[in-house]
């Protein structure tokens, strides 16, 4: 049974920090709760955030700097760039991260405590989920956090936004899954290898439906399909403001739309069934906010702008493991981890793909 890891973390208090309730239970029953001692985190330290903006700048600048003249792009490679001084950055951000989670203050030790004193066993599977709506802390790498790495390492971290709990709809009833992908506006990118890594899922039994670069009304039609669908994919360029709240999607070469710009839409999916969104894509925390405030059990989105082929490399390594068998957790950790070696090129690349999840939902198997 996967142990689930909960860790909400509230509004930040400028000289208390950040309050803190951990809740560690089994999938299904609830075995552990830290209610009585609330702890707290203590505010995020400006070496921290200093650190992130350093790391953040120098990726980016690891990548055609054409791509970045609009917030979001997908990225293209930057010819022949290796310079490993760049790992430099990211060293001192899981340097300075640890630092701050591994604080002695009284107040989070007793957090600390709790989470290493139900220490996973051999090889059990560990669901964390980081319930935040401080977008600083969802921008950080908390799989670095070495805590989790010599007690949970068969942990996966998810991101959770505080949203009003509404009752999950179950998938469609059909033996065959049902997946809808989009390739929107796709300039410099190659979405032929994703949408080959998807149409491969045929082999198993899936159901694929394509659009290519769909007018609106188009996506609009096929999301509201009566039959509902599994899985979302989404592939192009999309992007989100600089507070997270808001993500829009390139459909194709002329139209850009926000996720409120067809919610209703997206909300006849959900009601049909849907459990699933993937944004192989850039930079979709605003994506996910949006998504999780119409229901959506469960998303895959990247927190930066991602190179192509790390991209390409984790959408083919996520379905391979799922279609395996993997639990959605357990399939993104083993696909991000198979995108270690980017590191060399992309410091901190395999931090990019992230799950946000509505914590009530069992995640998909």
């Amino acid at each position: 049974m996967p142990k689930v890891i909960r860790l909400r973390l509230l509004e930040e208090n400028s000289v208390q920090g950040f309050p803190v309730i951990l809740e560690i239970r089994e999938e299904g029953a609830l075995v552990h709760r830290e209610y009585d001692n609330i702890g707290f985190l203590p505010p995020l330290p400006q070496q921290l955030e200093a650190s992130f903006a350093n790391w953040q700048t120098t990726y980016r600048e690891l990548t055609d700097a054409r791509s970045l003249t609009q917030v979001g792009t997908r990225l293209s490679p930057k010819p022949g760039v290796t310079n490993r001084s760049y790992c430099e950055y990211s060293d001192e951000l899981e340097k300075r991260l640890n630092e701050w989670l591994n604080s002695v203050d009284s107040r989070w030790q007793t957090i600390r405590d709790s989470l290493i004193a139900n220490r996973a066993v051999s090889g059990e599977e560990i669901r964390v989920i980081i319930e935040t709506d401080d977008i600083r802390l969802q921008h950080l790498p908390w799989q670095e956090w070495d805590l989790f790495t010599e007690y949970y390492p068969q942990a996966e971290i998810a991101l959770s936004v505080p949203v009003k709990a509404t009752s999950i709809i179950p998938p469609p009833r059909y033996s065959q899954v049902r997946i809808l992908v989009a390739v929107g506006k796709s300039d410099g990118i190659n979405t032929e290898f994703d949408l080959e890594v998807i149409h491969n899922l045929k082999t198993k039994g899936a159901e694929v439906i394509s659009l290519l670069q769909p007018k609106p009304e188009k996506l609009y039609n096929a999301l509201r399909d009566e039959k509902g669908y599994h899985i979302f994919v989404f592939i192009g360029h999309s992007g989100s403001q600089e507070n997270g709240q808001i993500g829009w999607i390139e459909v194709n070469e002329t139209d850009s739309l926000r996720i409120k710009d067809f919610k209703d839409a997206i909300k006849r999916a959900i009601k049909n069934g849907l459990q699933l969104a993937i944004f192989n894509s850039c930079d979709g925390l605003g994506l996910a906010r949006q998504l999780a405030e119409y229901n959506l059990p469960q998303s895959i989105v990247m927190r930066e702008p991602i190179p192509d082929p790390v991209a390409q490399d984790f959408l083919k390594h996520f379905f391979a493991e799922f279609v395996g068998g993997k639990s959605l957790f357990s399939a993104v950790r083993e696909a991000r981890e198979r995108l270690e070696h980017w590191n060399l090129f992309y410091p901190g690349a395999k931090w990019l793909p992230t799950i946000c999840i509505n914590p009530s939902v069992q995640p998909l198997t």
